[in-house]
């Protein structure tokens, strides 16, 4: 033994008293309601959303085709192949665009396009938390870049894109 006193027993609870546990055990069963509420509101809230990933023409949904023509991105006659919005809310506001004529990139209320005769190089890459990496370089040294998150039919734009440049090359 070391020669110090045992602890003195905590002193006895008055009668009627609270238990100091009963409070502890209260803030944390409201901090998991909270957290179960926010997390159903959450999932409510994306079910609500257009399902996410790349979409071809004939998947396309409403809100993509309205952003495009309210923001005049679309030249006349030119047709939407592929539509990969970027954003969590599927808002438009960044989002990568295939048509019969060009590849677009569309983010913080600005569009770079590149036309598909000019496309001299189409190179591709998967990385592991990015996802699907498209690298597209013309003629005049130009790149684009384009992600795609890891789940979102990434190859599908991939195989638009090559698909709508040899297209075009055959024009």
């Amino acid at each position: 033994m070391s020669g110090y006193p045992a602890p003195a027993p905590p002193p006895p609870r008055p009668p009627g008293a609270p238990n100091p546990l009963r409070f502890v055990l209260i803030g944390c069963g409201a901090a998991a309601f909270v957290a179960c509420l926010a997390a159903g509101i959450f999932f409510v809230w994306l079910s609500r959303t257009p399902e996410a990933g790349v979409k071809l023409a004939n998947e396309l949904d409403a809100y993509a085709l309205d952003y495009l023509k309210a923001h005049g991105m679309l030249k006349e006659g030119e047709e939407v192949l592929a539509y990969y919005d970027a954003t969590l809310s599927m808002d438009g506001t960044e989002a990568a665009i295939l048509t019969d004529l060009r590849v677009m990139y569309h983010q913080d209320g600005r569009t770079t396009s590149m036309d598909l005769s000019e496309i001299e190089d189409i190179g591709h890459r998967k990385e592991g938390l990015v996802g699907d990496v498209i690298e597209i370089r013309s003629s005049s040294g130009k790149m684009m870049k384009i992600e795609i998150a890891p789940l979102n039919q990434g190859e599908s734009f991939l195989v638009a894109l090559q698909a709508a440049r040899e297209a075009r090359a055959k024009r």
